[in-house]
Formats: structure tokens, sequence, C-alpha cells
């Protein structure tokens, strides 16, 4: 893939002795091209060629460039953030400013993709002094969660550069506003530090409570393809025929984990070529958009209400936070989430977790209002109940 670079300039001069239609034509054309490359790299043929003539549109496609972006795509995102950089970079050293007015208004608008809008910010405040540190406290709330870390990170620095303790109220606005897992952690120690209390559990909305049923057999690791009875439950009951013809239940687990983290080797024990569901049931006051989060290191599937959202067969390469996402509507009303957990017969040390975390969320991350988990006996709990505090913070 290109990479930023000065060449930009040189590709410019090659490109322009050759004649080219129309400037809205030509970007349109490129950028059609562009946005049709998917995440297993098709279309990177078509795409090749559509980059360099997107750069060769000079300044006037900048924008464009950046409206193309759509969130759920970043493979095309990868081509359009180095185009974008390319025509940034031939525009500097042809000694012409950036449309800083565009930039700015294009980076506050919350209905383009974030990570074009975090792009133009960061091409802003490399032209205008000043910009970033009027922008920043306008991000604190952001959906796009680049700009929210910066965001958060800028209002920190600004606290502690004061010298004296942070007040109590600024760290809990800005615990509040925070989702990812680093500044999270951070800035519930603080607001503990400072007196209050912050549950990372809570604010993560982690399901604490599921049923368990398993291990179903999934020989030479292809139980990821098997749609076994658990994936249509609609209420933990009934009984399967499982791994060795087990007569398998629905089981009722809790964790104290302040992750979230169901370990099913202590759970179901420890078994190879298996399959796992978990069952969870969240009610919601009212119809709401919503996102079910897993981190796993083995191969998931989510379903929400007998539908699935997400499905991802890979194992062991990392167990990476809210690595699997399934987006969705919660139904006004009891809601049903399974999780398929699968594993599979690797023998290696590091190859021996067979764990979940699930938790459910808003697009950003963030917590949803009116909605809780129901444990085994149907008592609703706020998502990220603990029942005991985690372990590692008893004496």
């Amino acid at each position: 893939m290109p990479a930023r670079t000065g060449v930009a300039l040189a590709l410019l001069a090659a490109l322009a002795a050759a004649p080219t239609p129309a400037a809205d034509d030509a970007t349109a054309t490129a950028l059609r091209a562009i946005t049709r490359v998917t995440r297993e790299g098709k279309g990177n043929e078509d795409a090749g060629p559509a980059w360099k003539a997107l750069v060769a549109r000079g300044g006037p496609a900048l924008l464009p460039t950046l409206e193309a972006f759509e969130d759920g795509n970043p493979a095309a995102a990868n081509w359009l953030r180095t185009a974008a950089d390319a025509i940034a970079d031939a525009e500097r050293a042809a000694g012409r400013p950036l449309p800083a007015d565009k930039l700015e208004a294009f980076a506050t608008n919350p209905k383009f993709a974030a990570a074009a809008r975090r792009q133009a910010y960061e091409l802003l405040v490399s032209q205008v002094p000043g910009a970033k540190a009027r922008l920043l406290p306008t991000f604190l709330n952001d959906r796009s969660p680049e700009l929210r870390r910066d965001a958060i990170a800028h209002e920190l620095e600004r606290l502690e550069r004061d010298g004296k303790a942070a007040p109590r109220a600024d760290l809990e606005k800005l615990f509040a506003a925070t989702r990812d897992k680093d500044q999270v952690e951070l800035l519930a120690k603080k607001v503990k530090e400072s007196g209050g209390t912050a549950s990372t559990a809570a604010h993560f909305g982690f399901v604490t409570a599921v049923q368990l049923v398993g291990p179903f057999d999934g020989p030479e690791s292809k139980g990821f393809g098997v749609a076994y009875p658990p994936e249509t439950a609609t209420a933990a009951t009934g009984a399967y025929a499982g791994k060795d013809d087990a007569k398998l239940k629905w089981v009722p687990a809790a964790t104290a984990d302040r992750d979230g983290r169901f370990d099913l080797n202590n759970l179901l024990g420890k078994h190879k070529n298996a399959v796992a569901y978990a069952l969870a049931t969240v009610a919601a006051e009212k119809e709401t958009p919503c996102e079910v989060r897993v981190t796993s290191p083995t191969s998931v599937k989510i379903f929400l209400n007998q539908t699935e959202l997400f499905g991802r067969d890979e194992y062991h390469h990392g167990a990476p936070f809210d690595g699997h996402t399934g987006r969705g509507t919660l139904r006004k009303g009891e809601n049903v989430i399974v999780v398929k957990v699968c594993q599979n017969n690797q023998s290696e040390t590091w190859a021996q977790k067979w764990e979940f975390q699930v938790r459910v969320c808003d697009a950003t991350g963030g917590p949803l209002a009116g909605v809780a988990q129901l444990a085994a006996d149907g008592k609703a709990l706020p998502l990220g109940f603990l029942a005991e505090p985690p372990a590692e913070d008893k004496k």
C-alpha cells in the first residue's frame, strides 16, 4: 500500500502530462474504486491505479476523499487515509495552505466517519496554531473514539499542570466520558484516590450473570461451523447430548472478576476440540440500538434474539479488548444474547485459555441507559454488577 511520503510530488508530475477528465468525474471514479476494497483484499488491484488518479487531482480532492470514509470499511479507509496524506503533503510542498475552515467544519461534524474526522483534525492542527487547545475540550463526549481519547488525555494533562490535587468532580466527569480500557482504569484509580467510587465493571457494562452449557464435540476444530441446538435457544432450558455423549444441562454462572471474565476451563472443565455456549438475558425499557462486544482468545459467534450478529473463526492469536463486535437492537422487554465459544486442540502452553468476556454497550462503548441483566432467579441486576468484590480487591 502507498506510504505517506513526499514522492506524491513526483507522482503528480508524472501524471500531469496525461489528459484527465473533469475533476469531479475523475475524483468520483477513483473514490468509487477505492471504497469497493474489502477486508479480504478484494478490489486492491483497482484501488492502486485509483489511488494514483485521486492523488493527481490535488487539493480539490482532499475533502471528497475524507467524505468517502465509511466507519465499517477499514480496508478502504487505509487507502483513503494515505491518499489524503499524500494530497496534503503535495499541497504544503507547493506552498498552498490547506482549507482550514473546511477541515474544522468537517472534523467537528459527527455525521462523518470517525477516522476521517480524526484525520481532518490532525491536518488542521498541523497548520493552525491554537486549534488543538481550542477544539479538544469539545470532543470529550464525541462519538469518535480517537478524538474522545485525545480530549481526555488533554484534560488530564491540564489537571496535572495545575500542580494541585485534581477535583473529584473533574475526575468523575472524565471517568464517565472515557471509553478506552487503559484510560478507564487510570481514571478509576484517580477517582478512588480522590475519595470517590468508580466501578470499571459497571462502566463497561459487563455481563456478569449467565447460563452455561457445554462442552459439545467439535472434532478437528470444526465446531465453529456446526449449529448446535443452543444457538437458537430462547431460554436456558432443555438438555442436550454433548461431548462423549454426556448429558448437558444449562448451569448458572456468575463472575466476580472486575473485567467480567468467565474461565470455561474452571467452570466446565478443561476440554479440547470443544464448544460451549453462554446465554444472558437482558431487559430494555425501550427499543435500544446496542453493540454486543466479546473478548476471547478463541473462535466466537454472537447471537441476539436468535439472529447471528457476528462470527470469527480464529484461535489463539491474541485477545484484544472488544475484539469481536456484533451490532443489533434490543427490543423492549427481555432479550436473549447467546455467545458461542470454541476451543481447538493446540497443545502449547499459551493456547490453553478457554474464556470469554461479554458486554453490552452503545456505539461508543459506553453504558446503555435503561438496560439491565437478569440473574438466574429472574432478578434484575445492573450490567457490570459484581455480587462480591473482585478477588484482587480482597484483603
